[in-house]
């Protein structure tokens, strides 16, 4: 075999490896963007408002029990009876509960770096059966219970995102929230004071609050009544449905989405694992439902996937360019070939750096033609050729027009990206 030959294959080899090498750099700067990124996201959440979860709304009920218990005194032989008093508190969970709502969407800046925050415009509605909830007996035979003035407690894991003032609707009365939760197992929030409870009165008492929530990313309710149904809808195009619960119905279009959940006491056990965080007073993990914003085209994400077929772009070139110079009996230089594998690499850079500025399909669209319309030129000098020179242009389009299309379709990509190697 040809000696020149074999050193030719080889050092066609050692320029992939080392082009490989090149891709790598450029791979670890777009892992570093998208650091960057998560790095904006995490800054706008500690300024502005991060992930919502809304729990509640929780009918707490202080109470105080007066009992009569014996003790004996130091002589053990006499027995004196003294008066207690515990205080304690009663929690009632809702009968049922209903959440309708809309999200509207906009992006914060940081900089060059965009976080996507939504809007949401709802009420929660619903109703406590206070009869069949609060009666509670003493377990002392001569024990009295005396209820005190009670509250409504609603559980935000990041209160800032509240806008404006929510108004309570408390059995056709108008209540104001103040500042916490008051329920340290619930952990941050708000509460409505109610006043006092005549529990053999009362016994099924409706309530409705209207809300106002900023929040970034993703929303998530606990569904804690016996029955609860929510109904949301916004005019994204892209949401995730997650969390222990998934719609019931959920229609996905260009105008947006809606969504409807319907989740029954029985089918979780939110409840109980509630009634047990409150009553120990430590909080938990609790199920809910779940609705994530995603953006349609992380352009990090997209970049580094590009680069996964680098690669085999710049050894389908080189290929190309050794098929040329057997067949042709032309002399291209190693150099040459250097030159051509970098520029393809830099088509990487390129795109990252427009795409941080203007849309993902210009940005892909602006970097490929430059990284052609170069190549081509270039490509026409040293096969000596401009018709050489535009069948490779013409290939290197097919095969970046080829790899937006895996990276278009996130289903198939996979698919797509194997019958292209």
């Amino acid at each position: 075999m040809n000696r020149s030959f074999v050193l030719k294959v080889f050092g066609i080899l050692f320029l992939v490896m080392l082009m490989a090498w090149a891709l790598t750099y450029v791979n670890s700067l777009i892992l570093e963007r998208k650091m960057r990124q998560e790095q904006s996201t995490q800054q706008v959440a500690s300024s502005s408002a991060g992930y919502q979860t809304i729990l509640g709304p929780v009918l707490v009920v202080p109470y105080t029990e007066t009992y009569s218990e014996s003790i004996l005194l130091a002589d053990n032989k006499t027995q004196r009876v003294v008066s207690r008093k515990v205080d304690g508190k009663f929690y009632v969970l809702p009968e049922d509960l209903s959440l309708n709502g809309g999200f509207s969407n906009e992006y914060k800046s940081l900089g060059i770096y965009q976080v996507l925050m939504y809007q949401l415009g709802g009420s929660i509605s619903g109703s406590f059966n206070l009869a069949k909830n609060l009666s509670y007996k003493s377990t002392h035979a001569d024990g009295l219970i005396t209820l005190h003035d009670a509250y409504l407690s609603i559980g935000l894991s990041d209160p800032r995102g509240i806008s404006g003032s929510p108004v309570l609707k408390w059995n056709k009365q108008q209540l104001e929230f103040a500042q916490g939760s008051s329920v340290n197992a619930i952990g941050s929030g708000i509460h409505a004071s109610i006043g006092n409870i005549d529990a053999t009165n009362e016994k099924n008492i409706p309530f409705e609050l209207s809300l106002n929530l900023r929040g970034m990313e993703q929303f998530s309710f606990v569904p804690i009544a016996n029955t609860n149904n929510v109904a949301l809808n916004s005019s994204w195009q892209s949401p995730r449905f997650d969390g222990s619960f998934l719609p019931e119905t959920k229609t996905i279009n260009d105008k947006g989405f809606k969504a409807n959940w319907a989740v029954s006491s029985l089918a979780s056990n939110v409840q109980e694992k509630l009634l047990t965080s409150l009553k120990t007073n430590t909080p938990q993990t609790f199920e809910s439902l779940s609705v994530g914003f995603i953006e349609p085209i992380n352009i990090y994400s997209q970049a580094d996937r590009a680069t996964k077929y680098g690669l085999l772009f710049i050894g389908l070139t080189f290929a190309g360019f050794f098929v040329f110079e057997i067949l042709k009996q032309l002399r291209i230089h190693p150099a040459q070939y250097t030159l051509v594998g970098l520029a393809m690499a830099l088509f990487y850079l390129l795109l990252v750096s427009l795409s941080e500025h203007i849309s993902f399909v210009w940005s892909y669209i602006a970097a490929s033609a430059a990284c052609v319309s170069l190549l081509g030129y270039y490509l026409s000098h040293v096969l000596k050729s401009k018709a050489h020179g535009l069948v490779f242009a013409s290939m290197l389009t097919a095969l970046y027009g080829a790899l937006y299309g895996i990276l278009a379709s996130e289903d198939n990509a996979l698919m797509m990206g194997s019958l292209l190697v």
